[in-house]
């Protein structure tokens, strides 16, 4: 089987249609809701929750079972149900449209696979298995959550600072040294006191682009 290729996809304002009102569709919503899309939920039944997001606006509720025609204009498609010969007209339906679909743990329906997702800050590390092994997936995810590694994911939004700054001062600095300066101390730095961080990580940078390095972060 080949690997999948993985990809992060803009759903900003994007039509998402979600077909099933359960706990698992839930959890897509919430997922889907965090990245900025427009969802359109068809299920003849739902969740207080999905009711509650749908009677305040927060998205679309088509109350009714699914038809053909329900993936017009959708950017993604979800099948989030535990009837098979649905699976398979949605699977149908996407297929004609060229609509990405996931039918939930039915891994030979999908066009695409929903990975365990590990979250800091701006930072977001996706696993999967392809689709061979969830709890897999899962175990992954719980081990890196507590990983001393994702302390450096705390430093995005300085390192974004510092990069454009450098940039717009016309400094060019080596890829390999932005990664020598990331170090536990920087981190450490960062935690007591953020424009010192800022400062030390300018100066470590600046005294590399003083050497003659030419390539570009």
């Amino acid at each position: 089987m080949a690997p999948y290729y993985p990809v992060y996809l803009d759903v900003r304002d994007r039509r998402c249609v979600i077909v099933g009102g359960g706990q698992i569709a839930e959890g897509k919503v919430a997922a889907l809701l965090e990245s900025g899309a427009r969802i359109c939920i068809v299920s003849p039944e739902v969740t207080d929750e999905i009711q509650d997001m749908a009677d305040s606006g927060a998205l679309t509720l088509e109350k009714r079972e699914y038809r053909d025609g329900d993936l017009e204009g959708a950017f993604i498609a979800i099948a989030a149900t535990d009837d098979p010969d649905l699976n398979e007209r949605i699977s149908r339906e996407a297929t004609a449209r060229n609509v990405p679909l996931n039918v939930v743990d039915v891994t030979h329906l999908c066009t695409f696979i929903a990975p365990s997702i590990v979250r800091r800050g701006e930072v977001t590390v996706a696993i999967s298995t392809a689709g061979l092994s969830p709890a897999l997936a899962r175990k992954l995810r719980v081990e890196l959550q507590d990983s001393p590694a994702l302390d450096y994911a705390d430093l995005a939004p300085m390192l974004s600072e510092v990069r454009l700054e450098l940039r717009s001062e016309g400094t060019v600095v080596d890829a390999e040294h932005w990664q020598t300066c990331l170090n536990r101390e920087l981190v450490d730095l960062f935690r007591a006191d953020r424009d010192a961080a800022k400062q030390a990580l300018k100066r470590a940078l600046l005294e590399d682009a003083a050497s003659g390095v030419s390539a570009v972060q």
